[in-house]
């Protein structure tokens, strides 16, 4: 049926663009340059990448193997490298721990034990009037009849739980005592009256991120942790406290 137009030749479609051949236009053949310059270039990426994860690991057991040893024995070795170690190989190490069937709390407390080892001379270092103690609501008695003020929880030494007991001691040492509903009231209090050194009592996360704070305000703090934590009615091995605050 069809016909060729008279006077036009069949023509046929270009292999390429603009009637370049295939293998021409082709930007990345096998035999490019620039693909033989890329392959040894990932190659060396990817040992790299091997090698540094190896070394996580091996690095990361160390660190649990030494982490359970101090527990036993309560000793430190090199506590401020220890401490950098701790906070960049934390997740890799309580992996660790979780695979052995370990307690991998035992990193959190660690590194509050960590740290106040850390702080612990520069504390001592300080007066008792420049010391501030941060305590948590949760440590008094249901039935407390204090109010909540601009400071916190103003005690009215009542009898009712140990913290009017604490609180009349701390402050006959010089210390400046607080019972506190939350962090937002630590952060205004340190804005505003800049102590020199801390006492915090909380619980284990409380105790870590109040540790960390003050340090990136360049405060040495000692965290005490509650023995049996919760929302109410917590305990605290107040000769620890007492322990402590007598330094």
């Amino acid at each position: 049926m069809s016909q060729a137009l008279p006077g036009i030749k069949n023509l046929r479609r270009p292999s390429g663009r603009a009637g370049i051949p295939q293998a021409a236009y082709t930007p990345w053949s096998l035999h490019s340059p620039m693909i033989e310059y890329l392959d040894p270039f990932f190659y060396i990426v990817g040992e790299a990448v091997v090698v540094v994860v190896v070394l996580v690991l091996i690095f990361s057991f160390m660190g649990a193997l030494i982490i359970l040893y101090s527990f036993k024995t309560g000793r430190f070795f090199y506590a401020r490298i220890m401490l950098i170690a701790l906070s960049l190989l934390e997740s890799v190490i309580k992996a660790i721990l979780w695979l052995g069937r370990a307690d991998d709390t035992l990193v959190d407390d660690f590194s509050i034990l960590l740290r106040n080892y850390i702080n612990h001379r520069k504390f001592c270092e300080t007066s008792n009037g420049d010391r501030y103690i941060f305590m948590p609501q949760c440590l008094r008695s249901v039935d407390c009849p204090a109010k909540l003020g601009p400071e916190g929880i103003a005690c009215v030494n009542c009898g009712r739980c140990q913290m009017g007991q604490a609180k009349e001691y701390a402050e006959s040492l010089g210390y400046k005592f607080f019972i506190v509903p939350g962090s937002s009231f630590i952060k205004r209090i340190i804005k505003k009256y800049r102590p020199k050194a801390i006492v915090g009592v909380g619980c284990q996360m409380e105790i870590k991120e109040g540790l960390m704070m003050c340090h990136s305000k360049d405060i040495p703090a000692i965290g005490v942790m509650l023995t049996k934590a919760g929302c109410v009615a917590t305990t605290l091995d107040w000769d620890q406290f007492y322990e402590v605050i007598s330094e």
